[in-house]
């Protein structure tokens, strides 16, 4: 089975502190998202409580001192994990500038992949081939279904859409748009969710909504900077932010963020509180939230970086959005746990035939009511996953066998976990077993 999760060396663990603006807190029980001011451009670093790095997206060409000034500031010294969402220069321009400028390291790569699809103008470009020197070339292909680890069992990091498909997807149809192929990411630490998907744009959110990949989060990272062309209204609906957050700069071609977008969020009910990290001063179909809520209001200098900092202990289950002298604090929701209905019942790892085609998993429903599985997963311990939207619906007491016919997910012969996804992807049912033999099921007893 190919994995991606790898073991990371040298992670900085223990307890943080910070310094500047954001004041000097212990972070030993919080998990940190620093929004980077890269103006017209997107960068967001991710510090697990045990203290792994996590950078989606590194600014425009230029910007790795900025990224590096962060990193001090959170007490990073390396970037364990990066993310390329997508192969636009404002995503990806500034980790060549943070790698061979700054001398930080690396330690794993990711982006969508497919590079051979892209025109030779492309890969021509100065930006993408410092990009590709610097990370690109030895980047791990992130799927839909993969999970990036952040060496904390309480942070899990899960591809949601990449290159335009989704989790679940049987017969993806993709567009020529470079935007709606990025990938988008679900965290989720402790019960606090957050939604990050780089440029994408009504399709790919479309895919996420009709399939409820994404349900009822505390923080959006507003799509596309905060463009019109994103945040459509039943993605919205879906995500039900309590806070959003706008990566922009005061760039009078874009025009970020589009007043539409703003009229959309404002109209949802309940309306999310709205941050921006600059404000946007060039007129036209641009606009702003009040200037309490915008980190930057001259736009001119780094100072707009927004920072999330998640704390769950008993006493406390909240987070804080911090930038230049404000703090404002927010409960994280109120987590409802999710009734057993449907189970893992049994499955066959190593079955007579071939592997990738003939390995299966039975699930049976426990529940009183018909269950529609269209928007069920599983998906095994390195993140692969299988549809099992052809199983349609499962009636009460009834068991169905789910074969894998070259799906992506393995049944690992030497042992494995299979987790199985409900609706909104919430984790329903889990198995480990630890070897398995040829033509035997094993069975979960659950």
């Amino acid at each position: 089975m190919k994995s991606i999760w790898i073991r990371v060396l040298g992670t900085a663990l223990g307890i943080l502190a910070l310094s500047g603006f954001f004041g000097a807190p212990a972070y030993g029980q919080s998990l940190r998202i620093y929004h980077i001011d890269v103006e017209q451009a997107d960068a967001t670093l991710i510090v697990s409580p045990s203290g792994t790095s996590l950078l989606v997206d590194s600014g425009k060409n230029g910007h790795g001192s900025r990224l590096k000034a962060i990193m001090d500031q959170a007490g990073v010294t390396q970037i364990d994990f990066f993310v390329c969402t997508h192969y636009h220069e404002d995503h990806y321009g500034g980790i060549d500038d943070l790698v061979n400028d700054e001398g930080i390291t690396v330690v794993n790569a990711f982006d969508r992949g497919e590079k051979d699809q892209l025109s030779d103008t492309k890969r021509s470009q100065v930006t993408f081939v410092d990009y590709e020197n610097a990370v690109g070339n030895r980047a791990v292909h992130l799927v839909r279904g993969d999970t990036i680890p952040l060496d904390d069992p309480r942070t899990t990091v899960t591809c949601i859409a990449s290159g335009g498909i989704v989790i679940g997807e049987d017969s993806p149809v993709v567009g020529d748009s470079e935007n709606d192929k990025s990938i988008a990411l679900l965290i989720e630490f402790q019960g606090f969710r957050y939604v990050i998907g780089g440029d994408i744009e009504v399709t790919t959110e479309g895919k996420i909504a009709t399939s409820d990949l994404a349900l009822d989060v505390d923080i959006y990272q507003a799509n596309h900077h905060g463009s019109h062309t994103s945040s459509s209204l039943a993605f919205l609906t879906d995500l039900q932010p309590r806070v959003v957050i706008i990566s922009n700069g005061n760039h009078g071609g874009f025009q970020h963020p589009r007043q539409h977008t703003l009229d959309t969020l404002a109209g949802l009910s309940p309306a999310p509180t709205v941050f921006q990290t600059n404000k946007y001063h060039k007129g036209g179909l641009g606009g702003n939230v009040p200037d309490e809520f915008i980190a930057d209001l001259e736009s001119t200098d780094r100072d707009g970086t927004i920072l999330v900092t998640v704390t769950v202990t008993p006493s406390t289950r909240q987070y804080v959005v911090s930038y230049t002298d404000e703090a404002r604090p927010f409960p994280i929701k109120p987590r409802i746990d999710v009734p057993v209905t449907i189970v893992i019942e049994s499955l066959l790892p190593d079955p007579e035939k071939n592997d990738r085609i003939f390995e299966s998993v039975t699930l049976k429903n426990k529940s009183d009511d018909s269950v529609s599985l269209s928007s069920w997963t599983l998906r095994d311990k390195g993140g692969k996953s299988w549809s099992l939207v052809s199983l349609g619906d499962i009636g009460p007491g009834e068991s169905k066998r789910i074969v894998r016919n070259g799906m992506p997910m393995s049944l690992n012969n030497k042992g494995d976990t299979i987790t199985l996804f409900g609706p909104g992807n919430q984790k329903r049912d889990t198995f480990t077993y630890p070897n398995s033999r040829k033509g035997v099921s094993i069975s979960t007893g659950h």
